[in-house]
């Protein structure tokens, strides 16, 4: 049996916003963007490919998770130090700097909604 992960979704509050925080800021590429609804059905995909990211309207009567914590989505980079830089250079905050853990490389950034994400290099 042959699986992989074609999508993650990332619930936001305002899908444009965080449109233009991943393409602008983080490079990716919008593959769809089609009406769903009220809303929008929105995907976007990284610059190396692989799963993309669903950028999808929270209800505003569901139960938020924590800012604070990082999402379960975990970013890979080749080369962290220099990812590190690009990104802050288009204006993406980080929380935490590269730094060596025992397994890798490992740092934390965050989107304009506030959710925070994990890169990480092996």
């Amino acid at each position: 049996m042959a699986l992989g992960i074609s999508q993650v979704t990332i619930y936001v509050e305002d899908q444009q916003k965080a449109v233009d925080f991943w393409t602008d800021k983080m490079g990716f590429t919008v593959t769809t963007d089609l009406p769903y609804g009220e809303d929008r059905w929105i995907e976007v995909t990284p610059p190396t490919g692989g799963p993309g990211l669903v950028i999808y309207k929270a209800d505003p009567s569901w139960p938020t998770l924590a800012k604070d914590l990082p999402n379960y989505v975990l970013f890979q980079a080749d080369d962290i130090v220099e990812t590190y830089e690009e990104l802050t250079a288009r204006g993406v905050e980080f929380t935490r700097a590269p730094k060596q853990e025992p397994w890798g490389w490992s740092a934390v950034f965050k989107d304009d909604e506030g959710h925070l994400f994990h890169l990480g290099q092996r």
